[in-house]
């Protein structure tokens, strides 16, 4: 027997009579999905059986010892990564501890912690979909709290690095929280680096540089959204649209993260305004301003 078809009869025996929350839906089905997305996604074989395995510490009788015996350090690692600290803590407080840690969580752990969330979204959306805001009556939290938990998912999971798994699951949280819609272009745009890097070094190219990069925007069709998000780095520079929040507040993210910038100059206002324009018109995270902006600081397009 192999370790994921011993992981499947160990988190089903574990969790045996046991019921999703407010359902009769066996709570094996949880992990199982879990597990599922994480296959799906080409995580490796730990992750897989991690996501099999990761309530059993925190809802079964399951003991540490019996999981390193019989799938190892690293997949025990990753089971005590996802369960929380102190069950008796508040939401607000395991909630927040969960937020702050996944900052600095490796790989391996966001993506399992993103499987979880992905499966449970999905439940709720199956559910609301059939009993609508009754839905959250079951919860310790209601919607407004459940949408602040989750929509903080998608900065903290994406806080070091962004990986395939967390598209998919922003893109869920964005559509049922957020009600976020994006044309197709748009979304094309949104997570191309190459799109970005374009935006970036166009800001201070010489014109024969600039005058290839717009072509091979054209090329692609790309053009006129290049032309609307500098009409908005131009509204913003001007401080039209009420822009300076903002511009305020990326400016606040960025250099909390270590990106220093000259004061009062007109590259930095360039560069700010430019940030926030990306932000606004993309709806992007804070974090994936960051990483773009990072990206082209290295290639040295700013």
């Amino acid at each position: 027997m192999n370790q994921i078809d011993q992981a499947i009869e160990f988190a089903a025996q574990a969790h045996q009579n046991q019921k999703r929350k407010g359902t009769n839906i066996p709570y094996i089905s949880h992990p199982f999905g879990v597990a599922m997305i994480l296959i799906e996604a080409k995580c490796k074989e730990e992750i897989i059986i991690a996501g099999l395995l990761h309530d059993t510490l925190e809802d079964t009788d399951t003991t540490e010892e019996e999981i390193r015996s019989q799938f190892g350090e690293e997949v025990l690692r990753l089971v005590l990564g996802a369960s929380e600290p102190d069950k008796n803590a508040s939401w607000e407080t395991r909630k927040e501890h969960t937020l702050e840690y996944l900052k600095s969580a490796d790989l391996a752990l966001r993506q399992l912690a993103c499987a979880d969330k992905l499966n449970n979204l999905r439940s709720i959306r199956r559910e609301t979909a059939l009993y609508g805001d009754k839905v959250w009556d079951k919860f310790k939290r209601g919607y407004k709290d459940q949408k602040w938990y989750y929509t903080g998912l998608v900065e903290s999971l994406g806080y070091g690095s962004r990986f395939a798994l967390l598209d998919t699951y922003q893109d869920e949280v964005e559509s049922f929280f957020l009600n976020i819609q994006f044309s197709d272009v748009k979304k094309e745009c949104r997570r191309n680096k190459k799109f970005f890097n374009a935006l970036f070094e166009l800001l201070f190219a010489e014109e024969g540089r600039a005058h290839h990069i717009e072509l091979e925007l054209a090329e692609k069709n790309l053009l006129d959204m290049k032309k609307s998000v500098f009409g908005m780095i131009d509204e913003y520079r001007l401080g039209e649209n009420d822009c300076d929040s903002s511009k305020q507040a990326i400016f606040r993210y960025l250099t909390s993260r270590g990106i220093e910038f000259e004061i009062n100059s007109e590259g930095t206002d360039i560069l700010i305004s430019t940030c926030a324009a990306m932000k606004d018109s993309f709806h992007l995270f804070p974090h994936e301003v960051y990483h773009h902006f990072l990206r082209s600081l290295k290639k040295g397009f700013i």
